[in-house]
């Protein structure tokens, strides 16, 4: 089962404090789609950029109001006083086809409703750190970075890292045990250790083997600590060999319900291997909103029979 944990809203300022944890970053000239279940139980957030063509935005949100059992949805843009015209033009729009309960404007710690008579009207101060969605957020191992393009940064190449990676790959020699070795650097990573040069390099070059990287895509639970692993590995590795740890990464990120981090992680890993099945159906289902849970058989199953479904 994916580790994405259910939350239960009971106020705007709830509502917006949950939202920077469920994209994995703080918001900004943008459109955020929260799907409701009839229980209020949030069921996925979208997002689309603020100046994407109205045609769009209605697509996306229709699209994954199909994939879902919402009953409804608030539109939340983030920006500033001058997109408020857009956002609501855009909550008139998506009320043509869906049942959208509330319309916000969030400038920066202060939220506005623009669609009700209601004392949000004028503004209204909140602190979404201080929210109990944030606090359950935290305690849940998620994070809201400063910014998407923070965010998109933790799959960037670091060429320092890939040098030293580099040479440490040269200079190794086959490991006698392979299944041994493969578990002594995951449960290396697993109690907190951040692995070496040398240990990074062997690492990447089991990886290369199929049935390594199967071991280790059906043993992901998506907790934290493989998360951090396979993106400090995406990070670190040559490029000739980024496809494996990139393809986990993103394979770990959109089990944690992290879509934004998975898409990028799964394009970092197609600029190298077009063909690499784990990271296509990640960008598919994560480009699409499709929640890990709704695709569990794929922890088991025959790739490319999953893809021809």
């Amino acid at each position: 089962m994916s580790h994405v944990p259910t939350f239960t809203v009971r106020s705007q300022a709830e509502l917006l404090g949950l939202v920077p944890y469920l994209l994995g970053y703080h918001p900004d000239q943008s459109l955020v789609a929260l799907f409701l279940k009839a229980d209020r139980r949030v069921a996925v957030a979208a997002r689309v950029d603020l100046a994407a063509p109205m045609a769009q935005v209605v697509e996306a949100f229709r699209d994954v109001a199909d994939r879902t059992a919402a009953q409804t949805l608030v539109l939340v843009g983030y920006g500033n006083r001058d997109v408020a015209p857009t956002v609501t033009a855009a909550g008139d729009a998506l009320a043509a086809h869906l049942t959208v309960s509330q319309t916000l404007l969030v400038i920066t710690d202060r939220y506005f409703c623009l669609d009700c008579p209601c004392d949000a009207t004028e503004g209204v101060s909140f602190d979404a750190k201080a929210t109990a969605t944030a606090a359950q957020s935290t305690v849940e191992g998620l994070v809201a970075l400063p910014s998407r393009d923070a965010l998109l940064a933790l799959t960037d190449p670091d060429p320092a890292q890939q040098t030293a990676v580099a040479a440490a790959i040269a200079a190794l020699q086959p490991a006698s045990d392979e299944p041994a070795t493969l578990r002594t650097l995951l449960d290396r990573a697993r109690n907190g250790h951040r692995l070496t040069v040398e240990q990074a390099a062997r690492l990447a070059i089991l990886l290369t083997d199929p049935h390594n990287r199967d071991t280790v895509r059906r043993a992901t639970s998506g907790a934290m600590w493989e998360r951090d692993l396979w993106l400090d590995l995406t990070r670190r590795i040559p490029d000739e060999y980024v496809t494996a740890p990139a393809g986990l990464a993103a394979w770990c990120a959109w089990r944690l319900g992290d879509e934004t981090l998975a898409l990028a992680a799964a394009r970092r890993a197609l600029t190298v291997d077009p063909q690499d099945r784990i990271s296509r159906i990640v960008a598919l289902a994560a480009g699409r909103h499709i929640p890990a849970r709704d695709l569990a058989f794929l922890g088991t199953c025959d790739f490319d029979a999953a893809r021809a479904e």
